[in-house]
């Protein structure tokens, strides 16, 4: 393969200057030049927009909560690690003087082979000449779906038309529980779920409701949005291969098992949306799907399942938020699909939602007796987060065994 040039910005930043050729001619055709004038902010805390910040030159000021406050003149040591990554972006950053650098599109550096949440200029190592041709399917496999999605032409799944109705409907303000009733009428299947659950352990009031607007007003706006956003995702875990789609119903019993330990982790915590915590669960995993919709396109891959679930696992997370960027999810959202397996994510404050799907998986990991790739559970500061002091494996199949007849409920509504 002819070397690509490298662009003279690139040369400024330690950790892609050295990248191998078939690297570099990804992130050289994405990477964006970026100028901010003094004044304006480089990133905004709270966001993620799906783009990492290389700073080469200017001066800046870092604001984060509790009054941390940073000025910081860009250098060689500052180049060497991208600018406020953690997501959603837990600092503000704004320029005090005209600041230079580059963006990257996430999915282009998790296509160079990049882990997506951490950075170091000697994290890419190839091992021999196979490893290094895998790593250069996944980088071509990553950088199609980036492609395709920037002209339009993704074969990624969609939300259902129904979903999208439904939550354009809620979120106008003028809408009332009758109109959304009438909506959701249109899909029996939706209708008897939404009956279902108003009427479950989860909502029951005092009496049985038994029409549509009553279950709405029972449920709230909010929970009959998050619940319809739920239900209707099962029929985008679909592919046309047999074997693809044997898979992909592995997939959604993994997803809904999740999705329903996040519920009942939620309603237990007392401080987490659990209707939103379900949403989060069944999305965690989007990414996959996108995968093997495409990876009919690369049979090199589609014939080793080894090398396939090794490259769902590489690029799933940046993929799967990809996805909910254009699905126009909240940073919430995003963040859990990214960081669904960053088992030793550490942030400060109380648990957030990714915190909780870590446990969740934690769970259903025990529950399965698979602990491959799992830490110590000392290390997987997110149970302490969301469980408390009194975290640890015993406490946990504790919670397992309370909460088996609430997740197996939640779990039967999911799959129906």
């Amino acid at each position: 393969m002819t070397e690509a040039p490298v662009p003279q910005i690139l040369r400024k930043i330690p950790m892609l200057a050295t990248l191998p050729p078939w690297q570099m001619e990804v992130v050289a055709e994405a990477v964006e030049p970026l100028l901010a004038r003094k004044g304006t902010l480089v990133v905004e805390r709270g966001t993620d927009d799906g783009y990492t910040y290389f700073l080469t030159e200017g001066q800046i000021e870092l604001h984060g909560d509790n009054g941390y406050n940073k000025t910081l003149d860009i250098d060689r040591e500052t180049t060497r690690t991208p600018m406020a990554n953690l997501r959603p972006r837990i600092i503000s950053v704004k320029a005090l003087t005209d600041v230079h650098g580059v963006r990257v599109p996430d999915i282009v550096l998790t296509a160079a082979g990049f882990n997506g949440r951490r950075y170091s200029p000697d994290e890419i190592k190839v091992d021999n000449d196979e490893e290094d041709a895998h790593r250069e399917l996944e980088s071509k496999l990553s950088f199609q779906l980036y492609q395709d999605l920037r002209r339009d032409r993704a074969i990624l799944p969609s939300l259902p038309d129904l979903a999208l109705r439904i939550r354009r409907a809620i979120e106008d303000e003028s809408s009332d529980a009758r109109e959304v009733a009438r909506l959701v009428e249109t899909d029996p299947a939706m209708t008897a779920k939404l009956l279902k659950v108003a009427n479950s352990a989860f909502y029951a009031g005092t009496n049985n409701v038994e029409t549509l607007p009553k279950a709405v007003v029972r449920l709230g706006m909010k929970t009959t949005k998050q619940l319809v956003m739920s239900f209707a995702l099962r029929d985008i875990f679909k592919n046309k291969s047999p074997i693809l789609q044997q898979r992909m119903l592995v997939l959604w019993k993994h997803s809904a098992q999740v999705a329903a330990l996040c519920f009942v982790l939620a309603r237990r915590t007392g401080r987490i949306d659990p209707e939103e915590a379900l949403l989060i669960g069944l999305v965690h995993d989007i990414g996959t799907i996108a995968i093997l919709n495409y990876v009919e396109g690369y049979p090199e891959l589609a014939e080793d399942p080894d090398a396939l679930e090794e490259t769902i696992t590489q690029i799933r997370g940046e993929l799967g938020a990809m996805i909910l960027r254009e699905w126009k999810f909240a940073p919430a959202v995003i963040a859990g699909a990214r960081d669904a397996e960053y088992w030793e994510r550490q942030h400060a404050g109380d648990a957030d939602f990714t915190d909780l799907l870590i446990v969740a998986q934690v769970h259903e990991r025990l529950r399965k007796n698979d602990n491959v790739g799992l830490p110590p559970m000392e290390r997987i500061s997110a149970m302490q987060r969301v469980l408390g002091s009194d975290a640890g494996p015993e406490r946990s199949l504790e919670i397992l065994h309370e909460a088996k007849e609430q997740v197996d409920d939640m779990r039967s509504l999911l799959r129906a």
